[in-house]
């Protein structure tokens, strides 16, 4: 199950700074070891397999259950 998306602002950044700065990600659970992760929306992120809509594993159960990275 994927939470909403979380948007990021630099530390010391205040609320009126430029659009943009911020970064947007999801945090992620693996569906077997149940291990948080944060995946960037716009590129692949490393040690995160999709295998579903809204499913995922770490790069460590993926190669457990014979899925490549």
């Amino acid at each position: 199950m994927s939470s909403p998306s979380v948007q990021v602002q630099p530390s010391g950044a205040t609320g009126n700074s430029a659009p943009g700065t911020a970064s947007n990600f999801d945090i992620v659970r693996c569906s077997r070891c149940q291990r948080s992760m944060s995946l960037e929306k716009d590129e692949k992120t490393p040690g995160v397999v999709r295998f579903g809509m809204n499913s995922y594993y770490c790069s460590r159960c993926a190669s457990m259950v014979g899925y490549p990275r």
